[in-house]
């Protein structure tokens, strides 16, 4: 088991940096095509086109998780997120002043994150024990979390900033495509037969996940992070960069990982010392996140930004991200596991 989570590691690790990445050049590619006025509804816009499919297909995610094998999943879909960098890296290059193929872009990313997330992070009860399933999730969140809103986010900024959009792009088609050579390598246990119909098996789904209190609870809370910190987060941080900070593009990477280096800060430490009753911690989770987000929005001073950001990514994400997946991989049962993340997804 842990040779396999080793690679399942490393290979989160590179996808992160990949989808890092994306997070800032893609906001940037959009506002340099822009008008000022227009610049935070085409980047909401773009966060739209690529959250509604993924909604819309999460469900069908985690069905398909218990159907193929999940490796064979994400090889897919990482093969399709390389190949939608590497559009960019034409848009880039040729300095494309359009921004329509953007939505449609986002709208296949979405599409493919729907498989890919219900995939990587139910892969983990089988290549560990019951007992390394909180510490494993607390890794993985290390690995992919940290480099989603860390490592990756730092370096397309500076790639951005520096050497320009192209070569971040470029970097961004080498992660994705590299992440599905690496998972290509773990193995996982082959699917089951159900005998049933995909209808079948998500009616099957709902009905469980509607018949678990505890399920449910976490499924609602949620919602919370993504309707009201993170997505307006995504959308208005190159605009806090560039209107409220009045720094260079390079900043918008940095903030992020500010941000994710506070989620990897408190993933370690929740590795070390162990938390009683974790579900009041994950509750109280949204609401230190939640009043630290608004101080960083109220903020007008670099360094103090940046280490409220810090201390929101060890105060919210970190506790929410972990605590709730840990839980949920805890109490749902394996033959659901796909249907439960994916529900969590949506």
């Amino acid at each position: 088991a842990v040779p396999n989570c080793r690679k399942w590691w490393a290979a989160s690790v590179v996808a992160g940096t990949g989808v890092g990445i994306q997070s800032v050049t893609v906001p940037l590619f959009v506002k340099e095509r822009v008008g000022e006025d227009t610049r935070a509804i085409a980047i909401a816009a773009a966060l739209i086109c690529q959250t509604l499919p993924g909604a819309a297909l999460a469900l069908v995610g985690g069905v398909v998780a218990y159907r193929v094998e999940r490796r064979r999943i994400l090889v897919r879909t990482y093969s399709v997120a390389a190949s939608v960098s590497l559009v960019y890296v034409a848009l880039a290059g040729f300095e494309a002043a359009v921004i329509w193929p953007v939505f449609i872009l986002s709208a296949v990313i979405g599409s493919a994150g729907a498989f890919t997330n219900p995939a990587r992070s139910s892969m983990t009860p089988q290549i560990l024990r019951p007992s390394q399933i909180q510490n494993g999730v607390i890794l993985g969140t290390m690995a992919f979390m940290a480099t989603l809103q860390f490592g990756g986010p730092t370096v397309g900024g500076l790639l951005a900033d520096g050497p320009g959009l192209t070569t971040a792009f470029a970097c961004e088609v080498l992660a994705l495509a590299s992440a599905a050579l690496l998972f290509a390598r773990v193995a996982t246990d082959a699917p089951v037969p159900t005998g049933r119909s995909v209808r079948g098996d998500l009616v099957d789904g709902l009905r469980y996940v509607r018949t678990s209190p505890a399920i449910m609870g976490i499924l609602f809370l949620g919602t919370i992070p993504g309707v009201f910190f993170m997505g307006p987060f995504a959308v208005t941080i190159v605009l806090m960069v560039e209107d409220v900070l009045g720094q260079s593009d390079k900043f918008v990477g940095i903030l992020w990982g500010c941000f994710g280096a506070g989620i990897l800060l408190g993933s370690v430490l929740m590795t070390v010392v162990r938390i009683p009753r974790r579900g009041l911690v994950l509750c109280s989770s949204l609401l230190f996140g939640g009043l630290l987000m608004a101080a960083y929005g109220l903020s007008t001073y670099l360094p103090l930004s940046m280490a409220l950001l810090v201390l929101t990514g060890i105060g919210g994400p970190a506790i929410f991200a972990n605590f709730a997946v840990a839980l949920l991989q805890e109490t749902a049962s394996p033959k659901m596991m796909g249907r439960v993340m994916s529900t969590y997804q949506l």
